[in-house]
């Protein structure tokens, strides 16, 4: 056998791998099996989707920097889900003030380099509340800010350094003169 043919050979095993323990691990996670049939039709499962969907879920097979991306990415999670409270009590704030204290706004947040930063970017914005992305292009993301707070929080780029961090593409800045009122 050529080193190549090992290569790919090893590459496939990888990827063929990586997909049936993905699987398998959100059958644990999510179905809770405790008697034995349950852990072997999970596996068995496993393999079946690992078989099927293999060769589409990795274009190619994940390296060791694919698992600094995952560890990364577990510790972006708790970030982003304070930053989702943090937003859902400022917006009930806002909601339930007499005065409705909403400052409508659209700020163009130069888009990382990565699409799959940009892809991770733009749902964190959408995911928090008070901010929707409007549009996605390759040089910059356009994003409704329904308060002055969102807006600020979007134009600090704690979100955007966030990402970074998780995917390893760098960072641009956001300039505060990239806002325009609605």
């Amino acid at each position: 056998m050529t080193a190549a043919a090992a290569d790919g050979l090893r590459d496939a095993a990888v990827r063929y791998g990586a997909t049936g323990l993905v699987a398998y691990g959100f059958y644990l996670a999510l179905g809770d099996p405790t008697d034995p049939f349950d852990l072997v039709t999970g596996f068995v499962s496993a393999v079946v989707v690992a078989a099927v969907l293999g060769a589409v879920v990795f274009e190619t097979a994940p390296s060791r920097g694919s698992l600094g991306v995952v560890a990364r990415a577990v510790v972006f999670l708790p970030r982003l889900l304070a930053a989702v409270v943090r937003a859902n009590l400022s917006l009930a704030r806002v909601v339930l003030d007499p005065r409705l204290p909403i400052a409508p706004s659209v700020v163009r947040v130069p888009a990382p380099e990565g699409n799959l930063a940009r892809a991770l970017l733009a749902n964190s914005i959408t995911l928090t509340p008070g901010t929707v992305t409007l549009d996605v292009t390759d040089d910059e993301l356009v994003v409704h800010a329904l308060t002055e707070a969102s807006r600020t929080e979007l134009l600090a780029g704690s979100l955007a350094r966030s990402v970074a961090f998780v995917t390893g593409d760098p960072v641009t800045e956001t300039t505060d003169d990239e806002t325009e009122g609605t």
